[in-house]
């Protein structure tokens, strides 16, 4: 995969008892190196303490807590994948949330943040940054760099990113081609998704035999997969147009829009309302 990487922030943050933001889902990914104090992050309904001497990645479209009520100081990088194709990395891949920070890791991000002084935060709120106008102002910022910076840049955030896809865990490994097949008619229209009966049939199987075989080959039954990728595609119609939640709601399977939103906030955290708030 070719990855476009554009950097929207680098930087130094120091905290006291004031890094505390509740239900996060953007749709850039963050890397964090922790140099003092401990903090704590809410990831997939696991809590995980953020150390000094580690690197922590935070996948885009991972909806996400922080909390800290102590010192806490670290460095930060937020970055976006022009290509969209890191998204569909994240669903194949299982990456870890914390590796070491090697000396190499570090002089990166420090190098980085020499860069692009101008990244730094001017405030850790989510709330402030994450606003359309800012965002669009900073992606037309890193465009108008010049292209080596840009390139170099983007090889540095590659090789970051790099240290965390060396440990990461292909989430399955389907060998069984009717599972295959069924995953591939999912994927294909995820607005006309078949029922379980037809798709047992297309795998010619019976319907409890098809999920029970399905959920071995995924670790996922059926309708939770569907569900999963409905509202994972559902995010990315939200972040690269102006399409109303009733339109996206129907793009992608759900006729009940009210429905939809329910069923949104279910898997992400935050309403479709909030999301587009966040990432627009």
């Amino acid at each position: 995969m070719n990855y476009d990487f554009t950097l929207l922030s680098v930087g130094y943050a120091q905290h006291n008892g004031d890094w505390n933001f509740e239900h996060i889902c953007s749709s850039f990914t963050r890397i964090y190196w922790v140099t003092e104090g401990c903090g704590e992050v809410t990831l997939a309904g696991h809590t995980h303490r953020l150390t000094p001497g580690n690197l922590y990645l935070i996948p885009a479209l991972a909806s996400h807590s922080d909390h800290s009520n102590s010192r806490f100081c670290h460095y930060y990088l937020h970055f976006l994948d022009a290509s969209m194709q890191i998204y569909e990395f994240y669903q194949q891949y299982r990456l870890p949330f914390c590796i070491p920070a090697t000396e190499v890791d570090q002089r990166i991000i420090r190098y980085l943040l020499t860069l692009a002084p101008d990244l730094a935060l001017q405030d850790s709120d989510p709330a402030t940054y994450e606003t359309t106008t800012k965002m669009l102002r900073v992606v037309k910022s890193f465009q108008n760099r010049p292209k080596a910076a840009q390139m170099e840049i983007n090889g540095l955030l590659h090789v970051l990113f790099a240290h965390f896809a060396a440990k990461a865990e292909l989430r399955t490994a389907i060998s069984d081609q009717r599972i295959i097949n069924a995953l591939w008619t999912i994927n294909n229209d995820l607005a006309h998704v078949p029922s379980l009966d037809e798709l047992a049939n297309e795998a010619c199987l019976n319907k409890n035999s098809f999920i029970r075989q399905f959920r071995r080959q995924t670790g996922s039954t059926p309708t939770d997969y569907i569900i999963h990728r409905r509202i994972i595609r559902a995010q990315l119609l939200f972040i690269n147009g102006s399409r109303s939640i009733k339109t996206v709601a129907h793009d992608v399977g759900y006729d009940n829009p009210s429905y939809f939103a329910r069923t949104f906030k279910r898997i992400v955290g935050i309403t479709p309302i909030d999301f587009i708030r966040q990432n627009r």
